[in-house]
């Protein structure tokens, strides 16, 4: 028995159909969180560096890490500052938005960049931090992709 062409056709278009269906099916979830859940929106008269309604997980630095594990900060740093405490300082970030002019100016200046991973719970990928650091402040670009300015101690955000 041979199948029609018509048949072929009709039987093809269901199977693409279905296999969309299935698809979308698989990024419902996602799209939810995405589109219809609304996150609480934290008011600040300056911009934060980490977005303040995510649980942190973890930051990692270049030469040193600071993990929650088991309900437990952990650093692979010695410090005399407790690791709550530190985790603290950097949600708690906030600076100065330094406009996209002001950055392009100050560029030639800079040195090199150096970057930062913060992982969220939750949250496949991590939020890239890339930063500069000048003798005045610390020039950062938060999780909005805008530019602060921070004006600290190294040793407060980055004990040595």
């Amino acid at each position: 028995m041979r199948v029609s062409p018509r048949r072929r056709r009709r039987w093809n278009n269901i199977l693409i159909l279905g296999i969309i269906a299935f698809i979308g099916l698989l990024n419902l979830p996602t799209l939810i969180k995405t589109y219809l859940i609304d996150e609480p929106v934290v008011e600040s008269a300056y911009p934060y560096l980490l977005n303040p309604s995510k649980e942190l997980q973890a930051l990692h630095f270049s030469t040193w890490s600071l993990e929650k594990q088991q309900g437990q900060w952990t650093s692979t740093l010695e410090s005399h500052i407790a690791e709550a405490e530190l985790v603290g300082r950097w949600q708690d970030l906030v600076g100065t938005e330094v406009p996209q002019a002001n950055f392009d100016s100050l560029k030639p200046s800079l040195g090199a960049p150096k970057s930062i991973e913060v992982w969220y719970v939750d949250q496949e990928e991590p939020q890239r931090i890339t930063y500069y650091q000048t003798p005045q402040f610390l020039l950062l670009k938060n999780w909005q992709d805008k530019w602060i300015a921070v004006s600290v101690d190294n040793r407060y955000l980055m004990p040595e």
